[in-house]
């Protein structure tokens, strides 16, 4: 009998290694495409997993860049930042066919090293910690809530 995971948190977390694996695949079978958009894939899980936890939220692509270098900071790591910014890469590649295999095998190395250190950040970080406090997010936010509100 297959268990099935106790949270959509963890059902998350299960997504982003399987997306990861299929990168991998991907990668042996020579279909850059699919590598691409798998490892932008985890990564963006992995991240929306943090802030999912935390009630922040992430309902745009810009929003992830804000919410990494927000996780970053609280941890003391800007690295992951960086390497979120690195494998967004990969979901601009699904479109374009610009990285070779080789890029994108190293960008399957990127994702792995961000997801570990966004799965040891979101263990040091408070469930109650605050939301990113960047303007441009908190700006998006509140035309979302306006957008909702007329729609109703």
């Amino acid at each position: 009998m297959v268990s099935l995971p106790d949270s959509p948190i963890e059902s998350r977390a299960i997504h982003r290694d399987r997306m990861l694996e299929h990168a991998e695949a991907m990668c042996a079978s020579g279909d850059r495409l699919q590598a691409s958009e798998k490892i932008w894939g985890a990564a963006a899980h992995g991240l929306k997993s943090v802030a999912d936890a935390r009630n922040w939220p992430y309902r745009r692509h810009q929003d992830g860049v804000v919410i990494a270098r927000h996780v970053g900071a609280l941890v003391g790591d800007p690295e992951i930042a960086t390497l979120f910014r690195a494998v967004e890469a990969f979901h601009r590649n699904f479109y374009a066919d610009a990285c070779s295999m080789e890029d994108i095998r190293q960008g399957v190395d990127e994702a792995k090293r961000l997801l570990s250190r966004l799965d040891a950040a979101s263990e040091r970080i408070p469930l109650d910690a605050p939301m990113p406090d960047d303007r441009e997010y908190r700006r998006r936010l509140e035309n979302d809530a306006r957008r909702s509100a007329n729609a109703q």
